[in-house]
């Protein structure tokens, strides 16, 4: 039988097929799994990373990792795993602050960091007084994106 340690440790190499698999047959549900443990809070961490990012079930991933923040506010993992989870459900916004408000209570957890810094720093709007939605700052900010582009393959080709 495997055990909730196999799962998280499939979900940290990001063998998500495997963990979800494994998290399903320590649980049993995905629906409010049982808490028996202080490694529960791990487990259900990683068990909503690995639900979002398999199959797509965005909302009770959210659930499972913030329950997770709620058992262990302290431990930067859950915060790493709940702005990857919004991020695959297409909130970057509430990644980055999902991520920063786990960096400002632990700051040196590594792989807190790196999903903080694999989600960069939006560029100011072109237009700053517009909302970033307005079609003149998306035009814009398309164009100036592709200019980056096309000068970065310009370096690369000299």
């Amino acid at each position: 039988m495997s055990t909730l340690e196999d799962a998280i440790t499939a979900a940290r190499q990001e063998d998500f097929l495997s963990a979800l698999t494994l998290f399903l047959s320590v649980y049993g549900t995905e629906d409010s799994p049982p808490i028996r443990s202080p490694k529960d809070a791990s487990g259900l961490s990683f068990f909503g990373l690995a639900l979002a990012l398999m199959s797509k079930k965005y909302k009770p991933a959210i659930d499972l990792c913030r329950r997770a923040i709620d058992l262990e506010f302290y431990n930067g993992d859950h915060y790493a795993n709940l702005s990857r989870v919004y991020l695959a459900a297409g909130n970057r916004k509430k990644a980055v602050e999902t991520a920063d408000q786990g960096l400002k209570l632990v700051k040196g957890n590594d792989y807190l960091n790196r999903v903080r810094r694999s989600l960069g720093v939006r560029a100011r709007p072109a237009v700053p007084f517009l909302d970033r939605t307005n079609p003149i700052n998306v035009s814009l900010g398309q164009a100036r994106h592709a200019k980056k582009v096309a000068d970065k393959e310009a370096k690369k080709k000299r």
